[in-house]
C-alpha cells in the first residue's frame, strides 16, 4: 500500500431514491508524504539580462550589469550577469571603476515594469500545472506537483514540460530542482542541469556540502556569528540539537534552520495567486545610535523598492523603534500622492519630529500593508499601472542625474 493520504472536505451527496452518502474528496499524497520530487522549484538564470538581451540583440554576448538604484553621489553596479563576473566585476563597486576596468561593460537601468511583467508571465506558466506554489524574485518560482500526477504524468515528465514551455513560448532557458523538501529543491535548481532530481531520504547528504547562506531560513547576522563559532556548512549543524542551536542564535530562527539543513521543510506551499497582506521588517542597530544616524528614508526605500520588484504596492506603513532603555514607540503613516522617494523622506521627517527623547535607538519594525495595485494616486495623472511603472524608472534616473526636485507632479 502506498503512504498516507490527505482528506479534504466531506461532501453530502443525494442520490435519485432520496439515499444520502458520504464522500471525503481526495487530494493527493499527505504532506511530507507522496511520490519522489513532488515539489519543483523552477529557477530562470540571469532573468532581467535574458530580458535585456531579448529586447536588444546587441547586447547578446557582451557583459551587462544594473545600476544601483538606491540614491547616492557614487552609481554603483547592482548586479552583473556571468560575463561580467569572468571579466573581474562585482556586484557593489562604482559604476566608473567597472568601466575602467572593463570598457566593454553595458550598464543598465533597472525597469520594474519589464521585471513584473516577466514575473507574472512566469506565474501563469506555474498555475497551468498547480495552483499551489510561491513566486521568488528574478526568475525563482515554486510549484507544489503533488497529487497532480493523473493530470500531468510522472512529475519528472512534468517539469521538462513545463522547462520547454518557457523556452518555447518565453523564450527563456530555465532549469528544473525536484524534491520533497523546499530548500533542496531550490538548490537543485541552481545546480543548472536541465532538471535535477533529488530522491527521497537523499535530502540530507544533498544540502551537507552547501555553505549555510544557502539556507533563507538563516539571517545574516546569525551567519556571520556561527561563522564566529566556526560553523560554515550545512554538514556541521545538522546533527545538532534545537535546543544547542538556539543558544547560539535565536531559537525560533534555530528550529526553522535545522527543518531546512535536513530538508524537513515539507509543507504544501501557498496558493500562487494570494499575496501576503503585511510584511515585517526587523532592523537591529549595534551600536545604538542617534535618530539622525539612522538613513531611515533610504532604509524604507529599499524595502519598498523590493516589494514593488516582487509585484507588491505599498498601501500603508507602521514604524515601531525601541530606545536602549526600552521603551516602545509606533507612528502610523499613509502614503501620499507623491512620488516612492518623497514619501519615504515625509515618513523620515515625521520620525524626527515624534522621536524627541534624547536617547539612543536601538531597534527598528517597519509594518507594510501591501497589496497588488497601488495604492495612491498615479504619478502625473497616468490611468495604468504599466504608464506609472515606466514613468517612475525615469523619475529615478532623473533623481540621480539632478536631485530630489527634478521632478514636478502635473498634468
Amino acid at each position: 500500500m502506498g503512504g498516507p493520504t490527505s482528506q479534504g472536505p466531506v461532501v453530502l451527496l443525494k442520490n435519485q431514491d432520496g439515499m444520502f452518502a458520504l464522500f471525503s474528496l481526495y487530494w493527493g499524497p499527505a504532506d511530507g508524504v507522496g511520490g519522489v520530487g513532488s515539489m519543483l522549484a523552477v529557477w530562470v538564470p540571469e532573468l532581467p539580462f535574458q530580458l535585456a538581451r531579448q529586447r536588444e540583440s546587441d547586447l547578446v554576448g557582451r557583459p551587462l550589469g544594473f545600476r544601483n538604484p538606491e540614491q547616492g553621489r557614487t552609481p554603483r553596479l547592482w548586479m552583473v550577469d556571468r560575463i561580467a563576473r569572468k571579466a573581474g566585476l562585482e556586484p557593489g563597486i562604482p559604476v566608473d571603476i567597472a568601466l575602467h576596468q572593463d570598457p566593454g561593460l553595458v550598464v543598465l537601468d533597472p525597469m520594474p515594469s519589464t521585471w513584473m511583467d516577466a514575473r507574472a508571465c512566469l506565474g501563469r506558466h506555474l498555475l497551468a500545472y498547480s495552483p499551489l506554489g510561491r513566486l521568488g524574485r528574478f526568475g525563482e518560482g515554486f510549484v507544489d506537483l503533488r497529487g497532480t500526477e493523473r493530470l500531468h504524468g510522472p512529475v519528472l515528465d512534468a517539469a521538462e514540460r513545463l522547462r520547454r514551455d518557457l523556452l518555447e513560448e518565453a523564450g527563456w532557458s530555465a532549469h528544473g530542482g525536484l524534491s520533497q523538501s523546499y530548500s533542496a529543491s531550490r538548490l537543485a535548481a541552481k545546480a543548472e542541469d536541465q532538471v535535477r532530481m533529488i530522491e527521497a531520504g537523499q535530502e540530507a547528504p544533498f544540502l551537507a556540502p552547501y555553505p549555510l547562506g544557502a539556507l533563507s531560513a538563516l539571517e545574516a547576522r546569525s551567519r556571520d556569528r556561527l561563522h564566529h563559532f566556526g560553523l560554515h556548512r550545512v554538514a556541521q549543524v545538522q546533527p545538532m540539537e534545537v535546543h544547542a542551536l538556539g543558544r547560539i542564535i535565536p531559537a525560533p530562527e534555530a528550529f526553522q534552520v535545522l527543518r531546512q539543513a535536513r530538508g524537513e521543510d515539507q509543507d504544501r506551499l501557498p496558493p500562487l495567486e494570494v499575496v501576503q497582506a503585511s510584511e515585517i521588517l526587523r532592523k537591529i542597530i549595534i551600536p545604538p545610535v542617534h535618530k539622525h544616524d539612522l538613513s531611515l528614508a533610504s532604509w524604507v526605500w529599499e524595502a519598498a523598492w523590493a516589494w514593488r520588484l516582487d509585484g507588491r504596492f505599498v498601501h500603508r506603513l507602521r514604524l515601531s523603534w525601541w530606545d536602549v532603555d526600552d521603551l516602545h514607540h509606533v507612528l502610523p503613516f499613509g502614503l501620499s500622492g507623491e512620488d516612492l522617494w518623497a514619501c519615504c523622506r515625509d515618513l523620515e521627517f515625521l520620525f524626527m519630529a515624534e522621536a524627541t527623547r534624547r536617547v539612543l535607538i536601538q531597534r527598528l519594525e517597519l509594518e507594510a500593508w501591501l497589496g497588488q495595485t497601488p495604492g495612491t494616486p498615479l504619478l502625473l495623472a497616468e490611468d495604468t499601472v504599466q504608464k506609472r511603472l515606466a514613468l517612475e524608472a525615469t523619475a529615478l534616473r532623473l533623481h540621480r542625474r539632478f536631485g530630489h526636485q527634478a521632478l514636478r507632479q502635473g498634468a
